[in-house]
């Protein structure tokens, strides 16, 4: 039975190694880049709001009342914006609607891995152009191999996941100009960053940007994303969106986080504040390299990582750790927390590396 089932799957999904995502106990965690800075703040106003819901029918398919939302505060078109379960779901939508057997992506590597694997999902290829000296963006290799190659759809994150890097508007838009296909700009940690290119979509119609609210309005239990675009290539998108993909309940969780941006983004202003401070004492302990970050997080090639990771998890402090191989080797990426979080894994750096000297924090 277990052969006759493995002989049923697809080839592109025999192959497929899985998005991991590690569950354990932990006193900090700060793997997912989550905001820690917003827990249970807006709890009670969220319970609230639950109170005159409806559970037994089914939700809103296509999230008007919070599109609505979005496109007051975001000056554009309700029928720009398309909502999806996170914007992976978003991510797969695209792919299900542009992507098929032998189309080509193509993305600059090391980056969010989902669009690698979502499009392994819907039997499309991946091209990859690595990243140049200390993850900085290499704009003239990626436009030569862009014009090789002439992928489907071409993917930049900005800010990048995991390196925090982040790529100029100017070459955003020659890139827009260049291809032949669909951009998408994922602009999942934009709010850490200040700068979009969301105004460009009334510009491109090839051009797609997402965004979510599971990083800086601290919304990723709720799985909120967004996607936006002109009307013509929204109008493509939605032939392949579920029917009910948003519960009620995420809608409900969605507009009241919208409806305290302001209360939120006096928390970004702080996590701002403390990923730059935390850069710079990270800078200071000997074995670690800190790369520029725009996102709430810091990536750091550290020494003996393997070990300081551990050091870590044994203390209960999750951090993503990257592995031995590849070009993240020997890099841990640390989500921006609490200034009692972030007090905590430099102790416990400065421990797992045998570093003696004080450093203020």
């Amino acid at each position: 039975m277990k052969k006759m089932i493995s002989n049923l799957v697809k080839e592109n999904i025999k192959s497929l190694i899985p998005y991991e995502v590690k569950e354990c106990e932990t006193v900090a965690k700060l793997d997912a880049n989550e905001n820690n800075n917003v827990d249970y703040l807006l709890n009670q106003k969220i319970a609230k709001a639950l109170m005159e819901l409806k559970v037994n029918q089914y939700p809103d398919t296509d999230c008007c009342e919070l599109r609505r939302i979005l496109g007051k505060q975001l000056r554009l078109s309700p029928q720009q914006l398309l909502i999806g379960c996170g914007s992976d779901q978003i991510i797969l939508m695209i792919l299900q609607a542009f992507i098929g057997a032998g189309d080509k992506i193509l993305i600059h590597t090391p980056t969010f891995g989902m669009y690698k694997i979502s499009t392994q999902i819907v039997g499309g290829s991946t091209i990859e152009v690595p990243l140049g000296e200390d993850f900085t963006f290499d704009y003239y290799n990626f436009v030569k191999v862009m014009k090789k190659e002439a992928p489907k759809v071409v993917f930049l994150t900005n800010p990048n996941n995991p390196t925090g890097g982040v790529i100029p508007r100017e070459q955003i838009i020659r890139i827009i100009e260049h291809a032949n296909g669909i951009v998408v700009i994922d602009e999942a940690y934009v709010e850490f960053y200040g700068e979009t290119v969301l105004d460009l979509v009334n510009y491109y119609p090839n051009l797609i940007v997402l965004r979510t609210l599971s990083k800086g309005y601290g919304l990723a239990g709720a799985r909120v994303g967004y996607g936006v675009a002109s009307k013509e290539l929204m109008g493509i998108l939605y032939k392949v969106k579920p029917p009910y993909n948003i519960g009620s309940l995420s809608q409900v969780a969605a507009k009241v986080c919208l409806e305290n941006k302001e209360m939120l983004d006096r928390v970004i202003k702080e996590i701002i504040i403390e990923r730059d401070k935390m850069a710079d004492v990270l800078s200071d302990i000997p074995d670690i390299k800190v790369y520029k970050s725009h996102g709430n997080f810091l990536l750091c090639k550290v020494g003996k990582a393997k070990e300081v990771y551990q050091h870590l998890a044994d203390h209960k402090v999750l951090v993503r750790y990257f592995g031995e191989e590849g070009p993240l080797k020997g890099c841990i990426r640390i989500t921006i927390g609490t200034k009692e979080e972030n007090q905590l894994v430099v102790k416990l750096l400065m421990e797992a590396l045998g570093v003696t000297k004080e450093i203020a924090v």
